[in-house]
């Protein structure tokens, strides 16, 4: 097993990332994320449909109000009760963060908010300390920092996945690799040496892994798991080409690489040859893009738990 990123990190977390590089290769763990408004209920669904609740329960910290209810901030108190309640069932959690653009605030609509573009001077505000879209962003990530705490002081372990699909163009943060990468390292900085979080397994996930992704990578030293959010292109056949796994898995050297988002569950066939260390179907999506027979025989895999 690879170190942690964070040296000081909590034994429940050293435990996670020590189960995730015994099971590497061997098993796929399957996964189900629940968006805020409904939490639990698409894995559940999953559980009445198949006989099994995903092994992964991820979830969303949320960036809007009533525009948006899926993320809606006010659901901020049952998203940890909700963690609570999925770790004490043996789930592993995965938060992932959509955060608003701090030139917007937060609460925020989705487009506009966090789908969004800013500019140069933007970017370069965000990034330096003491400038007043800094200040914005500390106090947006501080929120989280605290929730987080509550969660690290009963031991439950955290796979963060902030950022992600940072390759393409259309959240605030994407699009710009160096700005990205400065990014990265300002948000486990804030989180980790001041908040002093070390319940964070780090997961960088990216969007389809197209060649230049390596851009964007912050490093093996700054990743504890890497991931492809992939959906189906139009007139692209193919899903899941095995050429993104490939580029993907060379760049993990040996760490834990997950399909971090999808909606169309691989085949039995397509785990084989891509053996990622877990899927995590995004919200509803599951049932929109599988009929029940596909989602039976996934979960009926002898390879995934």
């Amino acid at each position: 097993m690879n170190d942690p990123v964070d040296p000081l990190a909590s034994p429940e977390a050293l435990d996670l990332l020590s189960r995730l590089y015994e099971l590497q290769g061997k098993v796929t763990l399957s996964g189900q994320h629940n968006q805020m408004w409904h939490m639990s209920e698409p894995s559940e669904r999953i559980e009445r449909l198949t006989g099994r609740y995903p092994t992964i329960w991820g979830g969303e910290w949320g960036f809007s109000d009533e525009r948006h209810d899926t993320d809606n901030v006010k659901y901020r108190p049952e998203l940890i009760e909700q963690i609570e309640e999925n770790h004490a069932a043996s789930r592993i959690i995965v938060l992932t963060y959509h955060q608003a653009s701090p030139t917007v605030g937060e609460p925020c609509d989705f487009q506009g908010g966090v789908i969004c573009k800013i500019t140069d001077k933007d970017w370069d505000e965000i990034l330096e300390p003491g400038a007043p879209l800094h200040t914005v962003w500390e106090e947006h990530v501080d929120r989280l920092a605290e929730a987080l705490q509550s969660l690290q002081s009963t031991n439950i372990p955290i796979i963060f996945r902030p950022y992600h699909e940072m390759n393409g163009d259309w959240f605030w943060w994407g699009g710009k690799p160096a700005r990205f990468l400065a990014l990265w390292d300002m948000i486990y900085d804030r989180f980790v040496r001041h908040h002093g979080l070390h319940n964070l397994l780090w997961a960088w996930t990216t969007d389809r892994p197209w060649p230049g992704v390596e851009a964007y990578y912050p490093g093996l030293q700054k990743v504890d798991i890497l991931g492809a959010d992939i959906y189906p292109l139009e007139g692209r056949p193919e899903v899941y080409p095995q050429e993104w796994f490939d580029r993907m898995d060379a760049l993990a050297a040996g760490k834990p690489l997950a399909l971090s988002e999808m909606g169309l569950l691989p085949t039995p066939r397509e785990l084989r040859a891509q053996p990622w260390s877990w899927f995590m179907c995004w919200d509803d999506l599951v049932f929109r893009s599988n009929d029940d027979a596909a989602i039976k025989r996934a979960y009926g895999d002898p390879r995934v738990r």
